[in-house]
């Protein structure tokens, strides 16, 4: 089946009335990295599309000490506009330049574990997604929009409209292993996000892809790591608890034992290189 209907709203307003109109019955893309792929493989046949790439959503506002970005900010610009080692990088992991130049940050929340690895940066930053209806909206946290492999808390007339992020604190690192040379999907990701005073960490946020159906934080290393100094023992018994908790998700490209090894391993390297200064 081809696609029937095509809708281009050039307004936030329209393209509500059409998604409250349509509710799940209509495909929504902005950058269609993920679904056009879908579509030609034969996955997925939507009879109705509806594209948001003209609704003004590929903004960045720096207001009130929080970092927002529009869900149709696409990885170039944010490697482009947005003053954030964490972030940048994570934005330079995500694919190909093509892909970078039209894959957006809300679609990346949308991806399996292969592909979420800007969420995964995105994770460390108590980042909230605003979501919105013709009647309503809502900010949820981003620990609470998933709900499961490929499912999340969208309601069928709501579309998700921007991020907003706490500010960075100065010893972040991301890594990501693939299987091949990049540009290729993930294997493992980690992110960290740690704040320290006089050598100890006071607060810490860890995200983590491939280790369960979508990205999650680590919450039990966050806890090992809070009020100690990141030695050794403390960033070993870290990657530990991030092991343990983890329950990755097997395909063509790992299986999940592969995968939980390489959880504790990169966790290591990632909390390593916050310990000796290093910046994503």
């Amino acid at each position: 089946m081809s696609v029937e209907e095509y809708h281009r709203p050039g307004s936030l307003d329209e393209a509500l009335a059409l998604r409250a109109e349509h509710g799940s019955s209509i495909t929504v893309v902005s950058g269609g990295t993920l679904t056009m792929p879908a579509i030609n493989e034969g996955h997925i046949f939507p009879g109705k599309v509806m594209d948001l790439r003209s609704l003004d959503l590929d903004f960045v506002d720096e207001s009130y000490g929080d970092l927002t970005l529009g869900a149709t900010l696409t990885y170039s610009d944010v490697i482009d506009q947005v003053d954030d080692p964490l972030l940048t990088t994570a934005a330079e992991h995500c694919g190909s330049w093509a892909v970078r130049n039209i894959g957006t940050v809300g679609g990346n929340l949308f991806g399996p574990p292969t592909v979420g690895d800007f969420a995964t940066a995105l994770l460390t930053r108590d980042a909230e997604v605003h979501l919105q209806s013709e009647d309503d909206e809502r900010w949820v946290h981003l620990t609470d929009f998933y709900t499961g492999p490929g499912t999340n808390v969208l309601e069928d007339d709501e579309i998700l409209t921007e991020i907003r992020l706490t500010a960075a604190s100065s010893d972040t690192a991301y890594l990501k292993q693939t299987r091949n040379q990049e540009p290729a999907p993930s294997v493992v990701t980690v992110a960290a996000n740690v704040e320290r005073d006089n050598g100890s960490v006071s607060a810490a946020r860890i995200g983590l892809n491939g280790a369960g159906p979508h990205p999650v934080r680590a919450v039990e290393a966050e806890q090992i790591v809070e009020g100690n100094e990141l030695s050794d023992g403390t960033i070993e018994e870290a990657a530990d608890a991030a092991t343990e908790a983890s329950d990755p998700p097997k395909d063509a490209l790992a299986s999940d034992w592969y995968r939980k090894k390489m959880i504790g391993q990169h966790l290591s390297k990632a909390l390593a290189q916050v310990a000796n200064g290093g910046h994503a």
